[in-house]
């Protein structure tokens, strides 16, 4: 078994509510986040590993095997996908996340596993890309909205990973009218979306929800490479992870000249 530091913390379904997982994730949210305590179940059945950080430090990481992360990476079966890596803005932080991420380069690297990849937008948390470049990742590919692919590579040589390009084309798959793509990850997101969707209804808006129920239809499916839930309208995107209903609606309500 992968060696786990004392100041960590392994989340499996016997102790998941025991580690105060949930509430330390609901605490450090991003748009993507709280998911719901069901949906992280069955994600730990399909092989996530999360592991928390402990007190006083506050921060967790979530890492799967690339044929089963849920994030729109290609040719990803012999990576370790880190799917998320959270850590409190305290002092210690970049120690925080310097200890996760040499937890999941272990657990990789046990497993026989060929590189560890991590999506990070080129604007986001200049701690995290510090302690990425200082552990020697690189980033390997990138695609719209400044979306990078951070790499390390383990064992090789080896064919790198690659993102998607073909936005566009997801979107426009969507359809005509309102749809809001969702994995079912969180009660808050079901809330907005069901109120979204009925508001378009009442409008005589064809809507309907696009639920991606499966890891693999995630990855080709997708139709943003930063978000786990998107609004489109008649095949654009025009919400990401943290739309909120009423400046959404708006929006809508002047495309459509309502």
């Amino acid at each position: 078994m992968a060696r786990v530091p004392r100041n960590v913390i392994t989340v499996s379904p016997p102790n998941l509510d025991r580690t105060g997982f949930l509430s330390l994730e609901q605490g450090l949210a991003g748009p993507d986040l709280p998911t719901g305590r069901d949906w992280l179940i069955d994600r730990l059945t399909e092989g996530l590993q999360v592991r928390m950080l402990r007190p006083p430090l506050r921060g967790f990481i979530e890492f799967i095997p690339g044929r089963a992360t849920w994030r729109p990476i290609r040719e990803a079966d012999q990576s370790v996908v880190i799917e998320c890596l959270r850590v409190d803005a305290t002092a210690g932080r970049s120690v925080g996340i310097g200890a996760l991420l040499r937890v999941a380069e272990d657990w990789a690297r046990y497993y026989g596993f060929s590189s560890l990849l991590m999506l990070l937008r080129d604007t986001d948390d200049p701690d995290m890309r510090a302690e990425l470049r200082r552990q020697s990742y690189q980033v390997v590919d990138q695609t719209i909205g400044g979306m990078q692919l951070w790499g390390l590579v383990l064992q090789g040589p080896v064919a790198l990973p690659l993102l998607p390009q073909d936005w566009r084309s997801r979107a426009a798959q969507l359809g005509p009218g309102l749809v809001i793509q969702t994995l079912g990850h969180g009660d808050r997101h079901r809330s907005r979306a069901e109120t979204l969707l009925t508001m378009g209804r009442e409008a005589g808006i064809l809507s309907r929800l696009d639920h991606i129920r499966r890891a693999e239809q995630a990855r080709t499916r997708l139709a943003c490479p930063d978000a786990m839930s998107c609004v489109a309208l008649d095949g654009e995107i025009v919400g990401k992870s943290d739309w909120s209903v009423m400046q959404l609606w708006q929006q809508i309500r002047r495309r459509k000249r309502l």
